[in-house]
């Protein structure tokens, strides 16, 4: 028995220290935000706004761009931004400077910066500038959905 003992230690030691090292819940949440904000960003890409619409709240979704109301539905965003980027060949977001606000287990917002570039069918290059870009996060049915974005271009 008394053999046995430091073996005990030594393993609830070694327990105690990978406990430890476990990342904390919030720490989970910025790297599922980053991940799915990254997601969303290389979604709208395709120029597909269907699926770009699927990371939105169905329930309750805005977009504000340039201290203006852009849409105040999902369901009018994919009208509205369907039409807008139908003459788009290719559009393409740097993102830079990411920083992540956990406001919750279920409610977190994203702020950063980035470069915007669209390409129109008739290979017109529009610089469309730097910008800052805010969205909220929220955890719908195990899901995370934007349910606000603002947007201020230079």
């Amino acid at each position: 028995m008394a053999k046995s003992l430091p073996i005990i230690i030594v393993i609830t030691m070694a327990c105690h220290i990978s406990y430890g090292q476990t990342e904390s819940k919030t720490e989970k949440i910025v790297k599922e935000i980053i991940a799915v904000t990254d997601l969303y960003n290389q979604t709208w890409e395709t120029i597909d706004m269907l699926k770009v619409a699927e990371f939105h709240s169905d329930s309750s979704f805005r977009y504000y761009r340039n201290m203006e109301l852009s849409v105040g539905s999902n369901e009018e965003f994919k009208k509205v931004y369907a039409q807008i980027m139908k003459g788009t060949k290719s559009f393409k977001i740097n993102v830079e400077n990411p920083v992540v606000q956990v406001l919750g287990q279920d409610a977190a917002l994203i702020g950063f910066t980035a470069f915007a570039e669209l390409v129109t069918l008739d290979n017109k290059v529009l610089d469309i500038g730097t910008g800052a870009y805010t969205y909220v996060w929220k955890r719908i049915d195990g899901h995370w959905k934007i349910v606000h974005i603002h947007e201020s271009a230079k």
